[in-house]
């Protein structure tokens, strides 16, 4: 009996081993291959990386390489494109440069056209045309039917220079070119591209005179007309007198003082009242003959009919 329990023992004992199954699981890490197989399989089965959810974190470091090779792929798409973009763009460059030159004269500032011109007619005698901001242009032109009245128009500028169309058809052009600034005159219905009436050089008038220059509105006269005087820049006056009496004309302190063949003076200056006319016959008297308003033409409003 005692035997057969020390067998028995010696039998329980011999049994405990098998506890190791445990120990027999380390072929779980026998199945360590797997993994190695894994990776190599995860590309292809990286979409459906999901099902293999303990996998996944192994998984995602295999597809995380993969993911970094396709954004480059689409970077150089967008790279591609890029430089389209700036080849389109690069034209507006030149664009603005050859916006910026064209309306730009030679020496790089604008033209102003403002102001009086000196220039000549068909018989190469001066004149003055009277360029002002309100669009309007006067000249001290005397021959034509309006006498001392001179000329009315209006003027418009390009990049080529200024063109004033007067009440009678009649058109100076003012341009700038290489030798300087150039005048043509058209008669009436004469196109611009015709051959001009007159042409030759513009000189801009300088001086403590400018303002003076041009045609004066005076007194009214007993048969309800005003008086007129044509002042020109080279020193001759004009006024519509007896149907034109011509003068000489010189700039003292006060403004314009014009002398006359029949000894009657004027004097233009400025009043209380603004401009005016002060005449006299002989030397200056304390009482003049005559004192009236004067309104250099052009300065306002006129109105003039086709």
């Amino acid at each position: 009996m005692r035997i057969l329990v020390v067998l028995v023992a010696s039998l329980l004992f011999a049994g405990c081993p098998s506890p190791p199954p445990p120990i027999s699981a380390q072929p779980t890490p026998v199945a360590t291959p797997n993994p190695t197989q894994l990776p190599d399989a995860s590309p292809e089965v990286s979409p459906a990386s999901p099902i293999d959810a303990p996998e996944s974190a192994e998984a995602s470091p295999s597809v995380s390489p993969e993911s970094v090779d396709t954004p480059p792929s689409i970077t150089i798409d967008s790279a591609d494109a890029a430089p389209n973009a700036p080849e389109e763009l690069s034209t507006t460059p030149n664009a603005t440069d050859e916006a910026s030159t064209t309306p730009m004269p030679t020496d790089g500032t604008p033209i102003s056209y403002e102001g009086p011109w000196t220039v000549a007619d068909a018989q190469g005698q001066a004149y003055d045309m009277v360029i002002f901001p309100n669009g309007q242009a006067v000249t001290t032109w005397t021959k034509g039917t309006e006498g001392a009245r001179g000329e009315r128009g209006y003027w418009r500028q390009d990049e080529r220079g200024v063109t004033v169309v007067y009440s009678d058809g009649s058109t100076d052009v003012i341009e700038h070119g290489k030798n300087g600034f150039q005048h043509r005159r058209y008669s009436a219905g004469s196109p611009l591209d015709s051959q001009p009436l007159a042409q030759g050089e513009a000189r801009r008038c300088e001086g403590n005179h400018t303002a003076l220059v041009g045609v004066w509105r005076l007194n009214k006269e007993p048969d309800g007309s005003h008086l007129y005087i044509a002042l020109q820049s080279g020193g001759r006056a004009v006024s519509t007198i007896n149907g034109g009496t011509e003068g000489k004309w010189k700039v003292n302190e006060n403004g314009a003082l014009c002398e006359w063949p029949d000894g009657w003076v004027d004097q233009i200056e400025r009043g209380n009242a603004g401009w005016q006319k002060r005449s006299w016959i002989g030397s200056e008297s304390s009482t003049p003959a005559d004192l009236s308003l004067a309104t250099r033409v052009g300065e306002m409003r006129f109105s003039v009919d086709p």
